[in-house]
């Protein structure tokens, strides 16, 4: 899906919501876009419990940033979606310490399963470190507002599973 960029420059407060569920959209019998509904569930508590823990991180760093943003990435495609959800899971579980095979053969591992999302701070280049004067409110208010709209995005799903 393609959406302008004039689309996130007009959208007002009020909107944001319908932005949301524009980028994580349910797939159905009506709109053949987007992922189960219980799938895009797992995806969704996945980026929001990622996002908890960078502003975590961010509530205790005194710096000023200017421009940063975050990115977040998801596999649309169901199969490799699933896939992914099961590799993650997996993952999670055998978590035993030992070291993961190298990315450094990009063919060999294009077919394998990865993380059916990746949640990434970008654009921070005009960062600084400011002792003393606490953390940046207004990312930590960025942060919040994100994790409000996927709060809601999370609601309004879990409702038609």
């Amino acid at each position: 899906m393609n959406t302008p960029k004039s689309y996130g420059k007009s959208i007002t407060k009020d909107q944001l919501p319908e932005g949301i569920a524009g980028f994580f959209p349910v797939h159905s019998a009506e709109s053949p876009k987007g992922l189960p509904a219980s799938l895009l569930l797992s995806i969704l508590k996945g980026i929001r419990e990622d996002i908890a823990v960078i502003k975590a991180a961010f509530s205790h760093i005194e710096m000023r940033m200017v421009g940063g943003s975050v990115l977040v990435i998801y596999e649309a495609n169901i199969d490799k979606a699933k896939a992914g959800m099961e590799w993650l899971n997996e993952e999670v579980e055998e978590d035993s310490g030992e070291e993961s095979e190298s990315d450094d053969d990009d063919e060999k591992n294009k077919d394998k399963p990865h993380a059916p999302y990746i949640v990434k701070l970008i654009d921070f280049a005009h960062t600084k470190l400011v002792p003393g004067e606490g953390p940046d409110e207004g990312v930590l208010k960025g942060f919040d507002t994100t994790l409000k709209l996927l709060d809601g995005r999370i609601q309004e799903v879990q409702d038609l599973v």
